[in-house]
């Protein structure tokens, strides 16, 4: 599964062009429509949240890397379980620190009759660029949560995990596909993410993951 920097370019301009075209004309309206319709989809969203947790694969990765080394010692299944571990930490703090730097405000800024949409620095369109700048930073420390849309850390780590079993269990690549599906619809249906947070997740995962097997594939 190594693709050419061709594809890879392709790939993020195809993405970059997916997520502008989401902002400006798919976004508000498919929030407004989960938001309007919360009592039939949240609770189910919110449920299926947990897929695209973070925990549940470092946690398993951990375990797996040191039975490999302690117990039943194989390099290549400690290495693999290694990659798992490193995939989650370095795309999950590449999606943080993208979180921290767009500030996108949260689909249920929409919630009660609230117009509130797009990022932070867009928000004041009267103040300067370093008073947008120092209004992005003062927001987010204060309620972090609520402007971190942007990418889904959620979609970034189900998508990390996608590209991972796909390169070591391309057989079963549907399953894994409807699983990851599941967990990407899911923040949508939870009224946490818009469409184009998940498409920027999901580029951000992939690339990670790829970027981090093309560094120990001889390994694993």
């Amino acid at each position: 599964m190594i693709f050419s920097k061709t594809q890879y370019f392709l790939f993020i301009i195809l993405m970059s062009v997916a997520i502008f075209l989401s902002y400006h004309f798919i976004d508000r309206d498919i929030s407004m429509y989960f938001i309007e319709h919360a009592d039939t989809y949240k609770q189910f969203g919110k449920s299926m949240s947990t897929i695209g947790e973070s925990h549940w694969y470092i946690g398993v990765a951990v375990f797996g890397a040191l039975y490999y080394t302690l117990v039943k010692k194989n390099s290549v299944y400690k290495n693999r379980f290694l990659f798992l571990l490193y995939i989650n930490i370095f795309s999950g703090l590449v999606s943080l620190i993208a979180k921290m730097l767009f500030g996108r405000l949260r689909p249920w800024k929409l919630e009660n009759g609230e117009n509130s949409y797009g990022f932070l620095i867009t928000q004041n369109p009267d103040f300067s660029f370093l008073e947008n700048i120092n209004y992005q930073i003062s927001m987010t420390i204060q309620n972090s949560t609520h402007y971190t849309s942007f990418p889904s850390g959620h979609t970034t780590t189900s998508m990390a995990v996608f590209t991972y079993m796909s390169i070591l269990f391309p057989k079963y690549v549907y399953l894994w596909l409807s699983i990851t599906l599941v967990s990407l619809m899911s923040r949508i249906l939870a009224n946490d993410h818009f469409v184009s947070d998940l498409m920027a997740g999901t580029l951000v995962g992939v690339l990670s993951t790829m970027y981090i097997y093309s560094k120990m594939k001889e390994k694993i």
